[in-house]
Protein backbone atom coordinates (compact mmCIF):
# COMPACT_ATOMS: atom_id res chain seq x y z
CA UNK A 1 0.00 0.00 0.00
CA UNK A 2 1.48 3.43 -0.94
CA UNK A 3 0.07 6.44 0.08
CA UNK A 4 0.35 10.58 -0.24
CA UNK A 5 0.54 11.68 3.43
CA UNK A 6 0.71 15.20 4.93
CA UNK A 7 3.87 15.63 7.45
CA UNK A 8 4.14 17.83 10.27
CA UNK A 9 7.41 18.29 11.27
CA UNK A 10 8.72 20.11 14.84
CA UNK A 11 12.84 20.57 15.61
CA UNK A 12 14.10 21.70 18.90
CA UNK A 13 17.94 21.76 18.87
CA UNK A 14 19.98 23.06 22.15
CA UNK A 15 23.73 23.75 21.02
CA UNK A 16 26.15 21.92 23.93
CA UNK A 17 29.79 22.26 22.90
CA UNK A 18 32.48 23.54 25.11
CA UNK A 19 34.43 25.99 23.55
CA UNK A 20 38.60 26.49 24.86
CA UNK A 21 39.47 29.89 26.01
CA UNK A 22 38.06 33.63 24.42
CA UNK A 23 35.25 31.24 22.36
CA UNK A 24 33.95 29.91 25.68
CA UNK A 25 31.96 33.44 26.29
CA UNK A 26 30.29 33.69 23.22
CA UNK A 27 29.34 29.86 23.20
CA UNK A 28 28.18 30.28 26.70
CA UNK A 29 25.57 32.97 25.33
CA UNK A 30 24.79 30.43 22.96
CA UNK A 31 24.23 27.54 25.39
CA UNK A 32 21.90 30.12 27.38
CA UNK A 33 19.76 30.95 24.11
CA UNK A 34 16.51 29.44 23.55
CA UNK A 35 16.77 25.89 21.12
CA UNK A 36 16.55 26.55 17.70
CA UNK A 37 13.12 25.48 16.88
CA UNK A 38 11.80 24.39 13.20
CA UNK A 39 8.25 24.05 12.45
CA UNK A 40 7.99 22.40 8.32
CA UNK A 41 4.93 20.98 6.73
CA UNK A 42 5.50 18.58 3.66
CA UNK A 43 3.74 16.17 1.41
CA UNK A 44 5.64 12.73 1.31
CA UNK A 45 4.77 8.91 0.51
CA UNK A 46 3.73 6.55 3.21
CA UNK A 47 4.29 2.69 2.46
CA UNK A 48 3.44 -0.35 4.35
CA UNK A 49 4.89 -3.67 2.75
CA UNK A 50 5.70 -6.77 4.50
CA UNK A 51 5.33 -5.25 7.86
CA UNK A 52 7.38 -2.24 7.49
CA UNK A 53 6.57 1.51 7.29
CA UNK A 54 8.08 3.67 5.39
CA UNK A 55 7.59 7.61 5.12
CA UNK A 56 9.71 9.93 2.39
CA UNK A 57 9.57 13.33 2.20
CA UNK A 58 11.92 16.00 0.57
CA UNK A 59 13.59 18.39 2.96
CA UNK A 60 13.16 22.36 2.45
CA UNK A 61 15.86 25.36 2.43
CA UNK A 62 13.67 25.62 6.28
CA UNK A 63 15.80 22.37 7.56
CA UNK A 64 19.30 23.45 5.83
CA UNK A 65 18.97 20.04 3.72
CA UNK A 66 17.16 21.50 0.57
CA UNK A 67 17.69 19.33 -2.00
CA UNK A 68 17.66 15.68 0.26
CA UNK A 69 15.26 13.06 0.33
CA UNK A 70 14.87 11.99 4.38
CA UNK A 71 13.20 8.64 4.78
CA UNK A 72 12.09 6.79 7.92
CA UNK A 73 11.67 3.42 8.49
CA UNK A 74 10.81 0.63 10.92
CA UNK A 75 9.00 -2.25 11.53
CA UNK A 76 5.22 -2.53 12.65
CA UNK A 77 6.63 -5.67 15.13
CA UNK A 78 9.60 -2.80 16.35
CA UNK A 79 7.91 0.36 16.59
CA UNK A 80 10.82 1.72 19.11
CA UNK A 81 13.41 1.14 16.69
CA UNK A 82 13.15 3.83 13.86
CA UNK A 83 15.67 4.20 10.88
CA UNK A 84 16.31 7.98 9.62
CA UNK A 85 18.06 7.74 5.91
CA UNK A 86 18.94 11.33 4.03
CA UNK A 87 20.01 10.74 0.38
CA UNK A 88 21.25 13.73 -1.53
CA UNK A 89 23.99 16.60 -0.81
CA UNK A 90 23.96 15.23 3.01
CA UNK A 91 24.01 11.79 3.33
CA UNK A 92 23.28 9.41 6.68
CA UNK A 93 22.16 6.95 8.32
CA UNK A 94 20.46 6.91 11.53
CA UNK A 95 18.98 4.68 14.27
CA UNK A 96 16.99 5.52 17.28
CA UNK A 97 16.29 2.85 19.94
CA UNK A 98 15.24 4.39 23.51
CA UNK A 99 17.97 3.68 25.78
CA UNK A 100 20.78 2.80 23.14
CA UNK A 101 23.64 5.05 21.54
CA UNK A 102 24.53 4.36 17.74
CA UNK A 103 27.67 5.79 15.81
CA UNK A 104 26.86 7.06 12.28
CA UNK A 105 28.35 8.60 9.47
CA UNK A 106 27.45 12.08 8.13
CA UNK A 107 28.68 12.74 4.77
CA UNK A 108 28.94 16.25 3.39
CA UNK A 109 30.21 18.48 0.49
CA UNK A 110 33.13 19.50 2.90
CA UNK A 111 33.79 15.71 3.88
CA UNK A 112 32.36 13.09 6.16
CA UNK A 113 32.21 12.80 9.80
CA UNK A 114 30.96 10.39 12.77
CA UNK A 115 28.82 11.15 15.05
CA UNK A 116 27.17 9.33 18.12
CA UNK A 117 23.54 9.44 18.75
CA UNK A 118 22.34 8.52 22.22
CA UNK A 119 18.49 8.19 21.67
CA UNK A 120 16.64 9.18 24.99
CA UNK A 121 12.82 8.83 24.03
CA UNK A 122 11.42 6.45 21.14
CA UNK A 123 8.40 7.21 21.22
CA UNK A 124 6.47 5.65 17.67
CA UNK A 125 2.64 5.56 17.48
CA UNK A 126 2.46 5.32 13.76
CA UNK A 127 0.73 3.21 11.66
CA UNK A 128 -1.05 2.13 9.30
CA UNK A 129 -3.36 4.50 9.87
CA UNK A 130 -0.54 7.77 10.10
CA UNK A 131 0.21 8.39 13.78
CA UNK A 132 2.92 10.51 15.76
CA UNK A 133 6.20 9.75 16.43
CA UNK A 134 8.77 11.67 19.09
CA UNK A 135 11.79 11.32 19.55
CA UNK A 136 14.47 12.51 21.66
CA UNK A 137 18.09 12.17 21.87
CA UNK A 138 22.14 13.65 21.63
CA UNK A 139 24.41 14.15 19.02
CA UNK A 140 28.02 13.10 20.49
CA UNK A 141 31.31 14.60 18.10
CA UNK A 142 34.12 13.00 19.44
CA UNK A 143 32.72 11.87 22.69
CA UNK A 144 31.35 15.03 23.70
CA UNK A 145 27.62 16.13 23.63
CA UNK A 146 27.43 18.57 20.99
CA UNK A 147 23.46 19.09 20.73
CA UNK A 148 20.54 17.89 22.48
CA UNK A 149 17.48 17.38 19.87
CA UNK A 150 13.69 16.89 20.29
CA UNK A 151 12.00 15.79 16.92
CA UNK A 152 8.25 15.01 17.05
CA UNK A 153 6.63 14.06 13.72
CA UNK A 154 2.78 13.48 12.41
CA UNK A 155 1.44 11.83 9.45
CA UNK A 156 -1.79 12.35 8.27
CA UNK A 157 -3.01 10.59 5.25
CA UNK A 158 -4.22 13.04 2.13
CA UNK A 159 -7.54 12.64 0.39
CA UNK A 160 -6.15 11.99 -3.33
CA UNK A 161 -9.94 13.63 -4.46
CA UNK A 162 -9.77 17.13 -2.49
CA UNK A 163 -5.87 16.84 -0.73
CA UNK A 164 -7.21 17.08 2.48
CA UNK A 165 -6.68 14.46 5.22
CA UNK A 166 -9.04 11.76 5.54
CA UNK A 167 -7.35 9.83 8.80
CA UNK A 168 -5.65 10.85 11.64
Amino acid sequence: MKKKVKISLRSAQSISLPAPGEEAELLNELLSAEPLTTKIESEGEFEYKNGNIKISYEESEATGLDNCVTTVTFSDTEPGRVFIYRAGPVKTALMFCEGQRYISVYETEYGSFEVGIHTEKCDNKIGIDGGELSVVYNVELRGSEAEHTELYMKVRFLDEEHGDQNRT
